[in-house]
């Protein structure tokens, strides 16, 4: 009996540590590259991140349906191992706080931004450009 239930627990035990580590290992790195980001409200960014989890201003753009096109000033990215992201985006001074998951191909992400000057807020999505 107590052969069997070490048994058991062995292979829970490593179920449970090779079903945690499929998911996990995300980090600035992996998220580095270009990304589309569309926004609810019509706005949309391409913005490319490099391995530390800077914007590159320089080759980014962002594009306002009413404004135009417009290079962003500067942003970072965070990316937690469970691939949650956070990102500060500034925008002609404006910051964006956008928080989201990337999937699991590390390809595609959505999330919620909110623009604290303005306390305007909605959903974005986002696709690796390859």
């Amino acid at each position: 009996m107590n052969n069997r239930i070490n048994r058991l627990l062995t292979t829970f035990l490593a179920v449970l540590v090779w079903s945690s580590s499929a998911y996990a290992g995300c980090n600035n790195a992996e998220f580095s590259g270009t990304w589309d980001v569309t926004f609810s409200d019509g706005n949309s960014c391409r913005l490319l991140v490099n391995h530390q989890g800077e914007v590159d201003a320089n080759e980014s753009s962002c594009y306002d349906p009413f404004r135009g096109s417009t290079a962003p000033d500067s942003g970072t990215s965070a990316v937690a191992s469970d691939c949650s992201v956070i990102v500060n985006l500034v925008v002609e001074g404006v910051t964006i706080e956008l928080a989201g998951q990337i999937s699991r191909g590390r390809d595609t992400g959505a999330g919620r931004y909110l623009v604290p000057a303005y306390w305007v807020k909605g959903g974005f999505t986002m696709i690796r450009v390859p």
